[in-house]
């Protein structure tokens, strides 16, 4: 596949196919390169047995109104809900449902929370979630569950400029056909050579060279389009290296892990008017998220996220499903174990083209989001939800930053032409 184009992008997830979709548009020559046998990176929708769609990935347009895949999804026909905040949701905490008043105290906690690291990070400060909130409330381990999810990470990870800088709308819609089908349908008009590994990136003076299992691209620039995960593994090499504050940024922006963990059980066996989500909250065990009946299918799907992720994806499949089924029978009593059909959960931690979830800055280390966005001697332009310094963590933002890219290589083009 030796080749000669103006551009060549590295990844096809949804930052290098916003990239791929940007240059044609644009009418430069360019190729986007991927290792994996699909397009979409985190979002990816696979159809289940009884023909609902499950992502494994990103579900939810966060902050709707930002969102430009909102727009795509009106232009393509792709069905998701619009409503307020994320729906409701009901808490099981010890061995009781927690009543309206328990719900507010806990609302008025998180709050309170927010309130905290707020006032940290205006006085300059740029530490751990664990080091600014309150520790011993009744809500802390929740709250903490959640900011887990939000980041990947767990607090004692998360810098809490990731908290105070993500351009939160409040507006999260979720994709009922699938965010990954959403993602597919959009770039199916972008060309990537799938199966397409690159395993090196020359650059300097006279352009990019890539190798890769099928040959040889030459271009004028590269755009890098994969994680960060991908980036310190050493998967690619780079010929001179990258600057030191660049590996600096890749170091300091790590993939934390989130996995989804569907178990196929009727929905009628759950009361009809229980809350669409369930907080399953004990001693002893990580709480645990668990949609229930989702869009009228039957299924219970779990959430898990961070070091106990990592621990649940390395214990196996099986270790997953049970860590459902448990909580769902500390609920709702042990005959539901013999209810639960087949399973689907993701791993994304064991995906050798992600390599974990999604970035969280740590500690000290919130500038780094700008660092990684930096171009590289006008020959190497980065992309991916890692270098957004406001809607990191999702799937728009790396199309945000794909698209950006593009725009900052035009000017250098035309700059250099």
């Amino acid at each position: 596949m030796s080749s000669t184009v103006d551009v060549v992008v590295i990844g096809a997830g949804a930052a290098g196919l916003a990239a791929g979709h940007a240059l044609s548009a644009d009418g430069l020559t360019f190729v986007v390169l991927e290792a994996d046998a699909r397009i979409g990176g985190r979002a990816h929708t696979e159809i289940m047995p009884d023909g609902a769609p499950f992502d494994l990935g990103c579900h939810w347009m966060h902050s709707a109104s930002l969102n430009p895949f909102v727009e795509t999804a009106d232009a393509l026909g792709v069905h998701y809900e619009r409503r307020e905040g994320y729906g409701r949701s009901a808490f099981y905490q010890n061995d009781h449902w927690l009543d309206d008043a328990e719900v507010a105290a806990g609302t008025q906690a998180m709050k309170e929370r927010e309130t905290a690291v707020a006032a940290a990070w205006s006085q300059g400060m740029d530490k751990s979630v664990m080091e600014t909130v309150e520790r011993d409330g009744s809500w802390t381990e929740v709250l903490d569950y959640y900011d887990t999810l939000d980041s990947s990470s767990d607090v004692d990870q998360i810098s809490i400029g990731d908290l105070v800088s993500y351009n939160d709308t409040e507006e999260n819609w979720p994709v009922v056909d699938g965010y990954g089908t959403l993602v597919s349908q959009w770039a199916a008009t972008v060309p990537v050579s799938l199966n397409t590994p690159a395993t090196s990136v020359r650059w300097g003076n006279s352009g990019v060279t890539v190798e890769t299992n099928k040959g040889q691209i030459q271009a004028k620039c590269a755009v890098i389009a994969v994680s960060t995960g991908v980036l310190a593994s050493g998967d690619i090499q780079f010929f001179p290296e990258l600057p030191i504050e660049k590996h600096s940024a890749i170091a300091a922006l790590p993939l934390g892990n989130y996995n989804r963990i569907r178990l196929e059980i009727d929905r009628h066996l759950f009361p009809e008017d229980l809350a669409e989500r369930v907080v399953v909250s004990r001693p002893g065990y990580s709480p645990m998220q668990i949609s229930l009946g989702a869009y009228g299918f039957n299924c219970a799907i779990g959430i898990v996220a961070g070091r106990y992720a990592d621990w649940l994806e390395r214990a196996g499949t099986a270790a997953s499903r049970e860590a459902v089924i448990d909580a769902l029978c500390h609920v709702f009593g042990n005959d539901l174990r013999t209810k639960v059909k087949s399973d689907r959960q993701s791993a994304w931690r064991g995906n050798p083209f992600v390599r974990g979830a999604y970035s969280t800055s740590v500690p000290g280390q919130f500038h780094q989001r700008a660092v990684l966005a930096q171009p590289v001697a006008d020959r190497l332009f980065f992309c991916g939800e890692a270098t957004s310094t406001d809607h990191f963590c999702t799937c728009h933002g790396a199309r945000m930053t794909g698209e950006r890219a593009v725009r900052e290589i035009q000017i250098t083009l035309t700059d250099q032409s």
